[in-house]
């Protein structure tokens, strides 16, 4: 066959089994078609993406409006150059198209005039609505690849539907939600990074989290409520990234999406990336959500969580002594703690700074303190709350270390995660409250261990034998539940590449944890900070933060609906939770934490300061044991199958067996009418903080009603 019966074949349509790939040329380039009954995905012969829509949308137009140079970009370093950057306009393209697909190879790479031996290969397949990009890179070369971003699709101007905000549903901690995502790039926002372009002196700003780290997930959403785009990174091998949005005020202000790896290519390796999709879909960011969580489905594992953590009502964590050396609370009134906190409908008290060091000093130095009690007042406070039906907490930090300490000084700088320029990591933590002189000229610092050095492991594991033997019920690890995935350059540790010294070595870290001191106590509570899907598989609690306060853009639905089945703490950094935090605890299913943090923090508690919102805490805690089955033991369901006309309502559901509950809740300032409907559910009874009630047809501000419903008997069988 000739190239113009060739070209005539492909252009008819030949169906295939991924969707259809056809090939057309003009005057000007040639262009590669990917389309199915979904979505259609046209590259041109530069490698740009010149257009990406959604077919079975009403309106099927091209989303991308003004196209990127490139949908790649690849950085290496040699010698004493470390940052070399390979553009994707610069390469030259062959293309091949299959049955299934479109692949694309740069054989050789080009830079600044010069050819580098190193092969760029890439896959793209149509799956239903998804676009799934994959690559490999062969390094016959002799530098060593050190970053690659890939896929990043842009430029987009909007989702199509000019009535509606084009919202970004982003994975940091629990979740967040930015309206008008465009709006959101100004310079005091938290996390965006400026950008100035050389050339033209035009600044552009990127929004970015790292994975798995501060990022919860590897996805992230576009949408406009009815359409939207998912962004997400099957990537098994949980490579230390970065998730990012810019905007490019260099091209009219337009949005692009992509995720960077960190790969660290060696001369004469191949790797091989996880698949990347990009799926422009009809419905709301739920759709992303389940597809992430089909994808979770083939790795994560869930393990049986302790009884009085399945059970636990809330935390009231406090802080016994400072990090500058204020002893607030001595080991005696740790019953008095708990009494504080079943006051505020908890049931768990937490001792955070309860070592002679104080709260983030002398790490990691569990000595219990003589100027609050010593070891055997200690022992006794901690029983004392578990012999009147409580539980507590005991901290010890599973990241950092005082490098102020013989600790450090003999063993820690071995163990720390160190950086591409050889030197240790840095972090710095200031608990001063009052003092200028310890916020601005002295502040704190700690070094971060590299996880997968086994001698911190054992340091680890040794420490939480000992504090096993004091009696607490729990114990928290700090930081190791999510917090930065450090690529550690210290060659004497034993990980594979630098990307994985964390997000390989911390699952190992957790796992050993949580076998062996499961050994010596079965039903204690293994608990750590921060949000993610990796490593929350390993552990009972999470100390939550952040998205799981009532704020601005918080959106705690999104890691809620996905791992229904984690149980979080809504931390309020404040001995008392206002009304409107204690309703958000309840309507996300969260678990609420009350924090007793400084001295004025202390003061509250002794003077009994707010007595009505520790009567409201008892009364919302009253709320979700009447209903403990749903609110607690049920799945977290977000909207689905509820049915509320009012949006200006908060709404969620909870499922379990033949029952929903729905919780309704006013955030506004003025009254709300209310009807919810639970199609093929029948009412059963409406509850409010001060019992059962008839069906309401207005909620007041900041009143909270839980709707509990039974399946019809004929949609259950």
């Amino acid at each position: 066959m000739n190239n113009r019966s060739l070209l005539l074949a492909l252009w008819c349509g030949l169906q295939f089994a991924a969707g259809s790939t056809t090939e057309s040329a003009n005057a000007q380039s040639r262009q590669y078609t990917l389309e199915n009954k979904d979505v259609r995905l046209v590259i041109d012969e530069k490698a740009k993406v010149v257009h990406l829509s959604r077919r079975s949308a009403p309106s099927a137009v091209n989303l991308i409006s003004q196209p990127l140079p490139g949908f790649w970009t690849l950085i290496f370093r040699r010698g004493q150059s470390l940052e070399n950057v390979v553009e994707s306009d610069e390469q030259n393209y062959q293309f091949e198209q299959t049955s299934s697909g479109l692949n694309i190879t740069v054989n050789k790479l080009r830079r600044r005039g010069e050819e580098l031996n190193i092969a760029v290969h890439f896959r793209i397949e149509l799956n239903e609505n998804e676009t799934v990009w994959k690559a490999r890179i062969e390094n016959r070369s002799d530098v060593e690849i050190t970053e690659f971003d890939f896929p990043e699709i842009g430029g987009f101007t909007s989702l199509g539907n000019k009535q509606r905000s084009d919202d970004l549903i982003w994975p940091n901690g629990a979740g967040f939600r930015y309206k008008d995502l465009k709006s959101l790039f100004r310079p005091q926002v938290d996390g965006l990074e400026r950008i100035e372009e050389p050339v033209n002196r035009v600044v552009n700003q990127t929004l970015e989290l790292t994975y798995p780290g501060r990022a919860s997930m590897s996805w992230y959403e576009w949408t406009n409520g009815q359409e939207g785009i998912y962004f997400g990174s099957h990537d098994p091998s949980f490579i230390a990234s970065i998730l990012r949005v810019t905007r490019r005020f260099d091209r009219a202000g337009e949005l692009s999406f992509g995720f960077s790896k960190f790969p660290f290519i060696q001369p004469g390796e191949i790797w091989e990336s996880g698949a990347v999709i990009v799926s422009p879909h009809t419905g709301n960011w739920r759709v992303g959500a389940a597809k992430y969580r089909q994808w979770v489905s083939t790795w994560r594992r869930v393990r049986e969580k302790p009884d009085w953590v399945q059970k636990m009502k809330g935390m009231f964590l406090v802080i016994l002594k400072q990090q500058y050396g204020d002893v607030m609370w001595k080991y005696d009134e740790i019953p008095a703690l708990y009494q504080e906190a079943r006051e505020n409908g908890m049931d768990t008290v937490a001792l955070f700074g309860w070592t002679e060091g104080g709260h983030d000093h002398q790490y990691p130095a569990i000595v219990p303190d003589t100027l609050m009690g010593g070891e055997e007042r200690l022992r006794r406070g901690l029983q004392e709350v578990r012999s009147a039906g409580g539980n507590t907490i005991l901290y010890l930090s599973g990241h950092l270390v005082d490098p102020t300490t013989d600790f450090y000084r003999n063993q820690g700088e071995r163990m720390a995660a160190k950086n591409l320029w050889g030197s240790v990591y840095f972090e710095q933590y200031n608990k001063s409250h009052r003092s200028s002189l310890l916020k601005n000229f002295s502040r704190k610092l700690f070094a971060p261990m590299c996880p997968s050095n086994p001698e911190w492991a054992e340091v680890l594991v040794d420490r939480g034998k000992s504090l096993l033997s004091l009696g607490p019920t729990g114990l928290i690890y700090d930081q190791i539940g999510g917090h930065f995935p450090y690529p550690c350059f210290d060659t004497s540790h034993p990980h594979t590449k630098p990307s994985l010294a964390f997000p390989e070595g911390r699952q190992k870290l957790l796992l050993r944890l949580r076998t062996d001191l499961k050994k010596v106590s079965p039903e204690f509570g293994f608990m750590t900070e921060l949000i993610n899907d990796l490593y929350s598989q390993y552990v009972d609690v999470l100390h939550g933060v952040p998205g799981c306060q009532y704020q601005e853009n918080s959106f705690p639905q999104m890691f809620r609906y996905t791992f229904p089945g984690v149980i979080i703490t809504s931390r309020q950094q404040a001995p008392r939770a206002d009304i409107k935090q204690a309703n958000f605890a309840l309507a996300y299913g969260l678990r609420l934490e009350l924090e007793v943090r400084y001295r004025a923090d202390m003061e509250t508690i002794r003077n009994n300061t707010k007595p009505h919102l520790k009567t409201y805490l008892r009364k919302v805690s009253a709320l979700r044991d009447r209903y403990w089955d749903l609110l607690r033991e049920g799945t977290f369901i977000d909207t689905d199958g509820i049915q509320m006309p009012n949006a200006s309502l908060t709404v969620t559901g909870f499922e379990r067996g033949m029952r929903r509950a729905v919780v309704a809740w006013n955030t506004t300032q003025q009254s709300q009418p209310i009807s919810v409907s639970v199609p093929g559910y029948q009412l059963v009874e409406v509850a409010g903080v001060d019992g059962v009630m008839p069906s309401p047809g207005k909620l007041s501000t900041q009143q909270v009603a839980v709707f509990v419903y039974q399946k019809h008997q004929s949609q259950g069988r």
